[in-house]
Formats: C-alpha cells, structure tokens, sequence
C-alpha cells in the first residue's frame, strides 16, 4: 500500500543524521513548490502553513518541506538510507508468504520521483516492513529483525525453544533517535496526531492519508494510517493502523488515530504500564474517571449495579444467551484501577 506521510518520519530520520536540517531549522510553506517544472502541493495549499520549524512541519505534514529536504539528502544518500531502513529487501519474519516493497527505480526516478517519495507517494510498502523500519528509530537507531514467536512451550507450559531478539545492523545514531523521539512526541501533543493522545502516556507518532491508485490513476479512495510508539522514553509498543477505504471524513487524524488510542489503550492497561500523569491531566481528569470496585465473587446482577453507580458498563466474556444470574470468577481490568467513566469492566464466569 503507498504509506502517504506515516513515510515522512523515515526522510525527517535521513535529513537529522544527515545533518542537512535540525529539529528548530525553519522553512517557508507557500501552499507548493516546484521541482524542475513540476509543481507539487501541500495538502493545504489554499491555506499554506507560512513560516514553520521542522519539528512543527512534521506537525502538519507539509509537503513541501519534506521536499526540499528530499532534495538536500539526494538520490544516491536517499537510496543507501531506505537499504539500510531494510526497505529494499522483505523483512524475514517468521512467517510463509512475505511480500516485498514496490519502490521507484533509482535509475529514473529523478529529482520529481525523488520529491514525491520523500512524502511517501509513489511507492508501495508492506505494513510490517514499514513498521519495521519504525521500530528503528525506537530501538536508539538499531534495525531489528522482526517475529511473530517468542517461545515454544510444551503442553505442561514448560519452555522448549526461545528466540533471542535478532540485531540486523544500526541505521541512524541514537542522537537522531532522540531528536525523532521528541518530534514524534510532539505530532501527538501539538500536531495532527492529537487524536491518539491518551492522558499520562508519551505517546508519538505520525498519521498518513495516501489516495489509491487505480489504472495509473489516483482516486478519492484512500489508505488513512497512523504509526506510533508508546512510552517515547523508552518505547515498549510500537502500533501501525491503516484504514483501507474509509467512508466520509479519510484523513488519518480523524480516522486511524482515534483507532489506534484505542487499542494502545487496551494495550497498555494489559501490559501493566501505568500512566503518570502531569499536574494539567490531573487537574483535567478530576471527576471523569472511576476505581473499578471488586467484583469477582460477586452475582453479575450485583455488579452491574456497582458499576452502574461509578458510570461504568460491563462487558460479559464468554457470552452468555441465558438470563440466568451467575457468579463472576474474575474481573478485567482488576479491581483499584482507574477508569474514565462510560468504559467497560470485562467479567467472566465459568
């Protein structure tokens, strides 16, 4: 699929370890720009973004900047940087029937082909190598190989095989790492990301809007993505949605973004990553969140009127198609937690 911005984060990577911008250069956003006579535009070219930093061209995906900077990195350097991204090969994972990415052959690309790969059109790529890539700038500039496997287990739950993670070689130096780690931080807290933000976590990350091309033609259909990573500080998951086809309102922001907040959210309470949350998230959450009371042990009628009164719903697992009352044997999230109100506590029964 074309990644359309999500592939920004990977050119903004080249240009800081590059050296031919920093995270505070500005630009000049004037709704286009022109490449040896073809004008490429902003998404917002009625409305350009005018002057802008590079942290807050990131932001708001414009375009034109990431041109220029395509442009000052250069074909060959561009080329050498998506092999080492691992872009040019398939990833290896562990598992049967691994596509490869589709990009633009560096023999004919030219300056354009060049401009418009550096915003993420005009080439294919496979999620998992995308996200592979990603996982670069999370893991201090380190490449790895990705799997689907951590463990074999025998039937008593005893461990018979284990994977190590695999090193594959370092992309970009743990400088440009952190630079990327604070931009993408930024995208969520200031920028287009806004919507995949979640209270007490560093979330960063990019959202996407890429149109489909059908018979050599791009049309109104698109591809609407959002990558990110979770916690910035020291990224535990790292999360690629995409939208094949949304209806109505196709930017990432409004479409992907809001998905992935939610799984990250699941994600992140599953995983025991607590939240630490600043003295205005505090402030802002006070009175909208709920402690989940004990339940297990409990008839699921008198649960239900537990939660009811916190303003919170419950969700039965296994669904049950008898009304029969029944007792509940556990309880997710568990008991002392903190939820927004209108969220769901999972109960189970036997």
């Amino acid at each position: 699929y074309e990644p359309g911005s999500t592939f920004k984060l990977i050119t903004t990577a080249i240009a800081l370890e590059e050296r031919v911008t920093n995270p505070s250069a500005t630009f000049t956003c004037t709704g286009s720009i022109d490449v040896y006579g073809t004008t490429l535009h902003c998404w917002r070219r009625g409305n350009p973004h005018g002057l802008e930093t590079l942290a807050q061209a990131v932001q708001n995906s414009c375009n034109p900047v990431f041109v220029q900077l395509g442009l000052r990195i250069g074909l060959d350097k561009y080329y050498n940087y998506i092999e080492k991204f691992g872009l040019t090969e398939k990833t290896g994972i562990d598992y049967p029937g691994e596509g490869g990415n589709i990009l633009q052959n560096k023999d004919t690309a030219g300056p354009v082909g060049m401009a418009t790969m550096s915003y993420g059109h005009g080439i294919a790529v496979t999620p998992i190598s995308l996200l592979t890539a990603l996982c670069a700038i999370g893991n201090d500039g380190m490449l790895m190989e990705p799997r689907l496997v951590k463990a074999l287990l025998d039937k008593n739950g005893h461990e018979v095989e284990s994977f190590a993670p695999e090193m594959v070689r370092q992309v970009i130096s743990q400088e440009t790492a952190d630079e990327m780690s604070v931009i993408m931080e930024s995208v969520v807290s200031d920028g287009g990301g806004e919507n995949a933000k979640i209270a007490g976590y560093q979330i960063g990350g990019k959202t996407g809007t890429a149109y489909k091309v059908s018979k050599g033609v791009y049309t109104e259909d698109t591809y609407s993505s959002f990558a990110g990573m979770v916690p910035m500080d020291d990224p535990r998951i790292a999360i690629l949605l995409i939208v094949d086809s949304p209806q109505g309102v196709k930017y990432g922001s409004m479409t992907a973004a809001p998905g992935a907040k939610v799984i990250l959210e699941q994600t992140l309470r599953y995983m025991n990553i607590f939240p630490e949350y600043n003295e205005e998230e505090k402030a802002e959450m006070l009175g909208e969140m709920a402690t989940v009371p004990t339940l297990t042990g409990k008839t699921y009628t008198k649960a239900v009127q537990e939660l009811s009164a916190l303003g919170l719903v419950s969700s039965v697992s296994p669904a049950r198609e008898s009304a029969e009352d029944f007792t509940i044997v556990d309880q997710y999230p568990k008991a002392g937690e903190k939820l927004k109100k209108g969220s769901a506590v999972y109960l189970y029964w036997k």
